[in-house]
């Protein structure tokens, strides 16, 4: 008998300790790969928050382009001049922007430098922009003969007709402090290398300062990535590391997490040293070691126990742990001898008491479960009513900056410009009898007006005044006038009496300008593309919905075509019609396009109503 005890207690603790080692093998891996989707993400954050940074100044060299001032024909390079300035302020283009033709001729850099004729043509990243057309942003490349090296930031250069006719470009300092700054405020452990990598493997920036502008390790493994785009986690050797961080030249083995930038070609690489990666798997491997060994030594202890107390009656013994087995918890084993028998009811009395107190434990923790489901579940809810209200709040806040634009040039830039009329106007008086004309000095003024009568309008295109002062269908009107009777479009305005009475609520302000946004980009549109003589908008309105229908006779197009376009090409052809398809679905409306090549277009638009906001 002691013997069939001990065999059954030996191969019930090898099935346990079987299955707690499958499963801590599991929480092992997990961890591990968790551990190693921690540094990936943390890689992809700093790519994308370069990413942001590059994006933003390269929006500031389209608009040297936006702005319409560029002309390298009418030899006047003040529109220019002020056009880089502003491109330059703020910006990470600290080896300055320059503007080159399409031969390649520096034709003007800011701040100045007087390098006489300078052609970089040469350069292949610039050949590159003017044949894709399309922006290019480089490698590190060593200009010569200075052998300075340089980052190249590179957009198509517009004229006022949309013609390329040279290129805008900005220069990094590869050390820029922007990308250092990004990688040094990181939060990482102790022998993290956090590094930017260009596709020739070259380190752009790295929180070790000695190690910029060197090849970084495994270049032309790292180089293959960023041209495929691909992201990766994997084992890799530091080679490159001081004698005195270690002895005997021995390499040490390293985590790597590497994740490409989506527009510069360029990647980000998080190292860190094995031990530091692999930590909680280890400490989870010694706990789960520990407690397989107090589990074996507790297990043996009872099997010894439970040997010697074999000899009591069986049958005090069977009845008791039947009454155990039934749920009776309450009543004790009635064995009062001091012998095996003894020992074996007291272990049997043990287990009763303990299995009545996790039996306790058990129905106190499931309260407690569900009680953690339900506030998570309340939690939960609570997140996406606070999502949805941040959304409102972003939208709202985009369109209060553009009232501040609008308010800031017309208080701010506007008066500046008319006191510098009236400056030019003194100088004419004081320079009469001098060799400078007063013609002159009347065609700077003449210029100056002209710029303050642009600002003027940028101000009513950011918030027409209209729409707030004179009511929807005023507003409406107001934009037709503005871009299809300027053009000689004929146009045809029928509205429903709410929309004419400024002071009848149909919907709220907010509703109200993301409809006037959605009319607005259509008739942009074809004021531009549609080549229509004539356009008929009707907007109806009943208690339940709005309906917005825009009707032209122009050349018409295959709306699928444009839409699959818009989403598979990096030209802006589509992006209007996508941008109102996007309003309409916030709105939670429906959006139909009814057009062909050569038949016209009609675009109709359903709007639910929403209860109007106090």
């Amino acid at each position: 008998m002691q013997k069939r005890i001990i065999f059954l207690v030996v191969v019930s603790v090898l099935i346990i300790l079987a299955s707690v080692g499958i499963i801590s093998n599991f929480i092992v891996r997990d961890s591990i790969k968790h551990s190693l989707k921690h540094r990936l993400v943390l890689a992809s954050i700093i790519g994308e928050n370069i990413d942001y940074i590059i994006e933003s100044n390269l929006t500031r060299l389209h608009d040297i382009s936006l702005s319409g001032r560029v002309d390298f024909t009418d030899n006047d390079w003040e529109p220019e001049k002020r056009a880089l300035r502003t491109a330059y302020e703020y910006s990470i283009f600290t080896d300055g922007i320059f503007l080159m033709d399409k031969l390649g001729n520096v034709v003007l850099t800011y701040p100045h430098r007087d390098e006489g004729a300078v052609n970089l043509l040469s350069i292949p990243y610039i050949g590159r922009t003017l044949t894709e057309k399309r922006p290019v942003i480089s490698d590190i490349y060593k200009v010569s003969p200075t052998r300075k090296n340089v980052i190249f930031v590179l957009v198509p250069l517009k004229d006022k007709d949309g013609e390329i006719i040279g290129v805008a470009g900005g220069e990094i300092n590869p050390a820029n402090y922007m990308f250092t700054d990004i990688l040094k405020s990181t939060p990482a452990g102790e022998g993290t290398l956090i590094e930017l990598i260009d596709s020739h493997g070259i380190v752009i920036s790295s929180t070790e300062q000695a190690r910029i502008l060197t090849n970084s390790d495994h270049d032309k493994f790292l180089g293959n990535l960023i041209t495929q785009k691909k992201n990766i986690v994997g084992t890799c050797h530091r080679c490159h590391i001081e004698e005195e961080e270690f002895s005997g030249g021995d390499r040490t083995d390293d985590m790597m997490a590497f994740a490409t930038l989506s527009l510069a070609p360029w990647g980000v690489s998080v190292r860190e040293p094995q031990e530091v990666v692999f930590a909680p798997s280890t400490t989870l491997k010694k706990v789960f070691t520990i407690l397989s060994l107090i589990y074996i030594a507790t297990a043996v202890l009872l099997a010894v126990g439970l040997s010697k107390s074999i000899v009591r009656p069986i049958r005090l013994i069977t009845a008791a742990t039947k009454k155990i087995a039934r749920g009776n918890l309450s009543e004790t084993v009635a064995v009062t001898s001091t012998d095996e028998f003894g020992i074996l009811a007291d272990s049997v009395n043990t287990m009763r008491l303990k299995l009545a107190k996790y039996l306790s434990a058990l129905q106190i923790y499931n309260v407690q479960l569900e009680g953690r489901v339900m506030d998570r579940t309340r939690e939960l809810q609570q997140r996406k009513r606070q999502l949805a209200t941040l959304l409102d709040e972003v939208i709202k806040t985009q369109e209060d900056e553009r009232k501040r634009i609008a308010r800031e040039l017309h208080d701010e830039t506007s008066q500046s410009l008319a006191a510098l009329g009236m400056s030019l106007d003194i100088a004419t008086i004081a320079l009469r009898e001098n060799s400078l004309s007063p013609e002159m000095i009347v065609e700077q003024k003449e210029r100056v007006e002209q710029l303050v009568r642009g600002i003027n309008r940028l101000i009513v295109d950011l918030r027409p005044p209209v729409l707030d002062d004179l009511g929807f269908e005023s507003a409406v009107r107001w934009l037709l006038e503005r871009h299809l009777a300027s053009k000689d479009i004929k146009y045809h305005l029928i509205a429903c009496d709410k929309f004419k009475n400024p002071d009848e609520t149909v919907f709220n302000k907010k509703t109200g300008l993301r409809l006037f946004r959605i009319i607005q980009e259509a008739v942009i549109n074809i004021s531009k593309h549609a080549d229509a003589k004539a356009v008929s908008i009707t907007l109806n309105c009943s208690e339940t919905n709005l309906e917005i229908d825009i009707i032209d006779d122009g050349m018409g197009f295959d709306p699928e075509e444009i839409f699959a376009s818009a989403s598979t090409t990096d030209d802006n052809k589509g992006f209007g019609l996508l941008g109102i398809r996007e309003r309409v679905s916030n709105l939670e409306g429906e959006m139909n396009i009814y057009s062909k090549p050569g038949a016209g277009t009609h675009i109709s638009v359903n709007i639910p109503l929403s209860p109007v906001d106090a």
